[in-house]
């Protein structure tokens, strides 16, 4: 326990011990998720799930702390699970190079204590929010765009949803929008994330989102109560799961698997990027 000596005065040993049979599953091992992983592993969260399918580039760098220059061009799901093990030898970091759709985001799920919102898309984070409800499993979202963010800690059942307050409805057009943001941003946003899970750990059960302005240095704490025609968790027709909404057709998308012999594999084209990996899937990256 030498490792943990430090927090152990804030945390306990009985908080620490739960944190070492956690499962935790980070959607998405950009800048929010790569800052994700180094906190959870730091804190000694026993087993971490990273699911991305894209790959880092020189555009990430100012905005991560897991990446390098060495790391441009290589699988971001793969560099976080092998920075993430470099910090904690004696936790599992399980990386899958795939993105969350319909077909998959409940088996990759399963199982999980909690899950990590870590998206940049409007569209997959309300898929996400629709699994984690339909499967009663807590979901941590974190969304940060410019000098702005938001986090809240979703229980399934027991407080609002995503779906009780973000629409996608009108968004179809704007969801592919390249936002930018910076460090400092992400990585208190992601800091906060993690807080609002120890806390529950604590058996605190916070129904709040936290909005940050860190241009005015300020953040509110705004309680938002369940939608009663919220299509997620109070009517249960997870019309994401069901394919009833249009998904975009940007960032990175599904192509026609094919086998390669190398771990992975990416070729240029005219619009983007194909990214295929040893498993036999590919993806299409779009620029947008």
């Amino acid at each position: 326990m030498e490792r943990y000596s430090r927090q152990l005065l804030v945390l306990g040993l009985e908080l620490q011990e739960k944190l070492k049979e956690l499962k935790v599953t980070v959607v998405g091992c950009g800048a929010l998720g790569s800052a994700l992983v180094e906190l959870l592993a730091r804190l000694g969260v026993g087993n971490i799930k990273v699911i991305d399918a894209d790959i880092v580039e020189l555009s990430n760098l100012h905005r991560t702390h897991l990446f390098t220059e060495n790391d441009v061009g290589k699988p971001k799901a793969l560099v976080c699970k092998e920075r993430g093990e470099e910090i904690n030898r004696e936790i599992k970091i399980e990386a899958v190079t795939d993105i969350i759709d319909e077909d998959n985001v409940e088996e990759l799920i399963k199982g999980s204590d909690y899950v990590f919102d870590a998206l940049d898309n409007l569209y997959y984070r309300l898929l996400l929010n629709d699994a984690c409800v339909k499967n009663s499993i807590p979901l941590i979202y974190g969304g940060v765009m410019g000098e702005y963010s938001s986090v809240k800690l979703i229980l399934p059942e027991k407080n609002a949803c995503l779906s009780c307050f973000l629409n996608y409805e009108g968004e179809e057009e704007n969801v592919c929008e390249t936002i930018g943001t910076l460090d400092t941003v992400v990585s208190t946003t992601a800091s906060l994330q993690v807080q609002l899970m120890l806390n529950h750990l604590r058996g605190e059960a916070d129904n709040h989102l936290y909005y940050l302005d860190f241009r005015k240095m300020r953040i509110d704490k705004i309680k938002i109560e369940r939608n009663e025609k919220c299509q997620a968790c109070s009517l249960h027709e997870f019309k994401f799961l069901k394919k009833e909404i249009k998904k975009p057709n940007c960032g990175i998308i599904r192509e026609k698997g094919r086998e390669i012999n190398s771990e992975y594999i990416i070729e240029k084209e005219k619009n983007g990027l194909i990214i295929c990996y040893k498993n036999g899937k590919c993806f299409k990256k779009v620029s947008r």
